[in-house]
């Protein structure tokens, strides 16, 4: 939700306080305008095990008749990181493709792509910025790959490149991870990014 989004929020809450309560779920509560959060009851949750994200997958895919390997409901595990509302939207994406496996769960995802963000690092620090830039346009418009997911995967790409350079490149992407967190527009940072990791590379 953008800024603007939650500031007209903040005036439908305050309106409507004495008649209405308002439940809001976020990922990150960086993201939640500071007059919203003054005006909530913070509870914040420690992330639910693999252990247990597993054996409601498996509840749901035995009501829901879905056909779901081990190793896919693994997948899903792995990539969600304790976050069962992002499971189970991940579940439901690849049934809807036929069986659950984990080539399927890394296809909806975009994990069969993480190879390509290696590319992207590469072409970047030698200086190819527009290539860099189409490539990784391609992974996040047509392949569906999040912009978290696009700095996540830059970072394992930086580790197994043993730059010489590793702490200087880390700072950067760090740099641009917290602007993206903060609402800044992604397109444009992760751009920036790229073109910053160029003169790194020189």
């Amino acid at each position: 939700m953008t800024t603007d989004a939650q500031t007209a929020l903040r005036r439908i809450i305050e309106d409507t306080a004495k008649i209405c309560r308002f439940i809001l779920i976020a990922n990150n509560l960086s993201k939640i305008i500071a007059p919203i959060q003054s005006r909530c009851v913070v509870f914040k949750f420690t992330k639910i095990s693999d252990k247990e994200i597993l054996s409601q997958l498996k509840f749901i895919c035995k009501k829901e008749n879905i056909k779901a390997d081990e190793k896919g409901l693994n997948a899903i595990c792995d990539y969600t990181d304790g976050d069962l509302r992002h499971a189970i939207n991940i579940l439901q994406a690849s049934a809807s493709s036929g069986n659950v496996t984990e080539s399927v769960v890394k296809s909806v995802v975009g994990l069969t792509k993480t190879n390509d963000v290696q590319d992207v690092l590469k072409l970047a620090l030698t200086g190819k910025i527009s290539d860099a830039r189409d490539k990784m346009i391609e992974l996040i418009k047509v392949y569906g790959m999040s912009e978290s997911d696009f700095l996540k995967y830059i970072t394992q790409a930086v580790f197994n490149s043993k730059s010489n350079n590793l702490e200087g490149i880390l700072e950067i992407i760090a740099k641009y991870d917290y602007r993206v967190l903060v609402g800044a527009n992604p397109e444009i940072q992760l751009s920036a990014l790229l073109a910053e990791l160029a003169k790194v590379g020189k």
